[in-house]
């Protein structure tokens, strides 16, 4: 979030506490509509009514008004709304392409099926998301194409959404580009490459558990319905090329909504060219007073998801004003005794601020200071609390139901449902299905207890590689 916000403090009748109260009645709301499998735009009302209630509790109510409009109108929210935004266009492309069918009677061909086509799409998933940084730019990369192909040759489609967004997660957790990474690096002041280094020995086992999983459950076969898979024009495969524009533009460090830019062009290009989606279906106009095309279907798909964005972004604003991760961060530090303790609070800071925030940069960003005093004064290497941060945040940031990566995984089983009443995947199967960040969750319980990985300073980022 913008810093020159936080000069500007929110004040609630019944004091600072008071600015935890939208986010919680939106937190209890959220968590009743996941248990009873609401579709996205029911998040919104659970987002927005809180926001409007609580407008009573503010005593400045047209600074309260403001906080609302900053937080919605935030760079890091914009950019991730136009990046969902290009992200559906790519996927109704890909959609319209055929690709999906082509590459479902392929995999039938080489009988990666089922539960193995499951394995392969975390791998994929693992790679896209390593080169791309992002974890909900790979959900909207790799899940337009593996999810309907996926389903077709009998994946179950709760581990399919969980295997693309677990695989994000390895990505936000590993890649050199990843924005937590980059932020642990300048907040904690350390290098760069040896952090990425130092971040294998968490990640490689957290990985290949979550792999063995996939790989052994869910269907062991295709269904009877990815036999009417046909690849009806070989040249559907040259849309690849989109996914592949993307990753290679964002290797060479472009940003993601120009990489998107590219993704979109590229697709359109090989549309016109191979004749399958004509220069007249990019826009169109089917009847007076309508809307159709690629572009707008594009669009119309990923607004479920943007106005989520914007009204989590929203709660952001109003909780930082608020104070309320000032209260967050001075209440964990009385706890921290020593080393240990110092690691426990550096989690389980991170945590709670990546499930108020609904970002992990906001959330490692916000526990970097109280990181880096503790950890100076407890002797832990920089190395080490920035692992912790990182480890922590790729937990609960895709374990809570109503986080962006969860939402976005559900919305393109529904989106890209590659049959007529396919089975849409619901917020909680997604988030059960989600081995890689059950995994960490487990791996950073395990370092801070026995000590795994842990290094002290003075260290040189030395010590911390080498174990």
């Amino acid at each position: 979030m913008d810093e020159t916000t936080n000069t500007t403090r929110l004040r609630f009748y019944g004091g600072k506490g008071v600015t935890f109260v939208p986010l919680l009645l939106s937190l209890c709301i959220l968590f009743w509509i996941a248990l009873h499998n609401g579709d996205i735009p029911v998040y919104w009302a659970a987002f927005l009514f809180p926001l409007i209630l609580c407008l009573f509790l503010a005593k400045d109510k047209n600074q309260y008004c403001e906080a609302i409009v900053r937080g919605i109108v935030d760079p890091v929210g914009g950019m991730l709304i136009i990046s969902i935004l290009l992200a559906g266009i790519c996927g109704v492309i890909i959609s319209a392409s055929g690709l999906v069918e082509a590459l479902a009677q392929l995999v039938i061909s080489i009988d990666l099926v089922g539960n193995k086509f499951v394995a392969a799409t975390f791998l994929i998933s693992c790679l896209v998301g390593f080169t791309t940084g992002t974890s909900v730019g790979t959900i909207f990369i790799a899940g337009p194409i593996l999810y309907p192909v996926g389903y077709l040759v009998g994946g179950t489609p709760a581990l399919l959404v969980g295997a693309i967004i677990s695989g994000g997660a390895f990505g936000d957790d590993l890649a050199p580009i990843s924005e937590t990474i980059i932020a642990c690096s300048s907040t904690q002041k350390v290098n760069l490459g040896i952090l990425f280094r130092s971040r294998f020995k968490y990640v490689m086992p957290a990985t290949l558990v979550s792999l063995v999983l996939y790989l052994f459950l869910g269907s062991a076969s295709g269904q009877d319905v990815a036999n009417e898979a046909l690849a009806t024009n070989p040249a559907s495969f040259l849309f690849l090329l989109i996914p592949i524009v993307i990753i290679v533009s964002c290797l060479l460090q472009r940003h993601l909504v120009e990489s998107l830019g590219y993704g979109i062009l590229t697709g359109l290009l090989i549309g016109a060219i191979t004749g399958i989606i004509p220069v007249n279906q990019i826009i169109s106009i089917p009847e007076p007073f309508a809307a159709g095309g690629i572009l707008v279907d594009g669009i119309n798909d990923a607004i479920p998801t943007v106005v989520v964005v914007m009204f989590m972004f929203a709660h952001i604003e109003i909780l930082n004003e608020g104070g309320g991760t000032e209260i967050i961060l001075n209440l964990a530090e009385k706890f921290v005794k020593g080393p240990r303790s110092c690691e426990a609070v550096i989690a389980i800071v991170t945590m709670l601020l990546n499930l108020v925030t609904g970002l992990n940069a906001a959330a490692i960003m916000g526990t970097s200071p109280i990181a880096y005093q503790l950890g100076e004064k407890h002797h832990v290497s920089g190395y080490r609390r920035s692992n912790i941060m990182i480890c922590s945040g790729a937990t609960f940031n895709y374990l809570a139901p109503y986080m962006v990566p969860v939402v976005s995984g559900c919305m393109i089983s529904s989106t890209y449902a590659p049959v007529e009443n396919a089975t849409v995947v619901t917020v909680m199967e997604a988030v059960g299905a989600q081995f890689y960040p059950w995994a960490m969750l487990v791996l950073i319980i395990f370092a801070i207890v026995t000590g795994y990985g842990r290094t002290f300073l003075p260290d040189g980022g030395v010590t911390d590689t080498a174990q």
